[in-house]
């Protein structure tokens, strides 16, 4: 098996190793992306909305997550509204096609229902709300978004060498993703 030239990752995808190799870089970094996007889970909600849409979708995400589950019934049968898609893509610091993909949405269709703030269906509306979930418990594994982001788009062992966020499109992929969190989180073998 080859090895990985440091910094030389693949297109699109976060060079971890790298990162590992240069702390200094890796720092000023992770600064410069922090700088931009500040989320923490103590700022008030203010502060989130003040951030755009990645900071109305952490907000929404947060509420949604800790709300009832009746409430949460409730929600996803309501619909979630589509900027959320903005949102998620940009806390995630991935293409919006990528969470159009994963919640089963074309781009034509998904930009008709940005363009129309319309809402998801219930059940799209529930795969964003469980992709929400994954990326939240990302977040308090590493104590940090850019690295939780960071790794549900490195390839996993774990996970039969694809990315996290590839398989967040299943319930079954959102469960195996969850494990593997869980398992780093509290030690254990994956």
């Amino acid at each position: 098996m080859a090895k990985a030239t440091p910094g030389r990752g693949q297109i699109g995808k976060p060079d971890i190793q790298a990162a590992a190799e240069s702390p200094a870089r890796s720092a000023s970094r992770v600064e410069q992306v922090r700088t931009e996007y500040v989320v923490s889970a103590g700022r008030p909600a203010a502060s989130l909305a003040a951030q755009g849409a990645a900071g109305a979708w952490v907000l929404y995400r947060n509420q949604f997550l800790s709300s009832s589950a009746q409430t949460q019934i409730s929600e996803i049968r309501k619909g979630a509204s589509a900027s959320n898609l903005i949102g998620m893509a940009e806390a995630l610091r991935v293409p919006r096609e990528r969470i159009y993909q994963l919640i089963g949405l074309s781009a034509s269709t998904a930009k008709r229902k940005l363009a129309r703030n319309e809402t998801l269906d219930p059940p799209m509306t529930e795969r964003l709300n469980r992709i929400g979930a994954i990326e939240k418990l990302a977040e308090d594994t590493f104590g940090d978004p850019v690295m939780a982001s960071a790794w549900l788009q490195t390839s996993n062992l774990g996970l039969g060498n694809v990315a996290p966020l590839s398989l967040l499109d299943t319930e079954i992929g959102c469960r195996e993703v969850s494990r593997i969190l869980n398992a780093i989180a509290y030690g254990g073998a994956a």
